[in-house]
């Protein structure tokens, strides 16, 4: 079981194609889900957040517009915080709504 998991609303799925890097190595075709994450501050206020993870499945496609849970780990760059999906659990599951 994954320590974190991102939750949030399925907004879109798209498939990246294959392409050249600024090495010149081929990249192969990949797709991409972008997930509605709603982030609880510490004063309690929200805050949305689009996340875009590179993904395994299409599954996702058939989910878009439903709260899902998938999971992710993470890492920081440049200030930010990165995530991604896990290799080892690339299905994602409906998550509880948070009404």
């Amino acid at each position: 079981m994954a320590m974190l998991t991102l939750n949030g609303t399925v907004q879109n799925f798209f498939v990246q194609p294959a392409r050249k890097d600024k090495e010149g190595n081929e990249r192969p075709e990949s797709m991409h889900v972008q997930i509605l994450a709603e982030n609880v501050l510490e004063s309690g206020e929200k805050r949305l957040e689009m996340v875009t993870l590179k993904v395994l499945t299409d599954l996702y496609k058939q989910l878009i517009g439903k709260r899902v849970a998938v999971p992710v780990g993470a890492f920081a760059s440049n200030g930010s915080i990165m995530y991604y999906a896990l290799r080892n659990e690339p299905k994602p599951y409906l998550a509880a709504s948070s009404q």
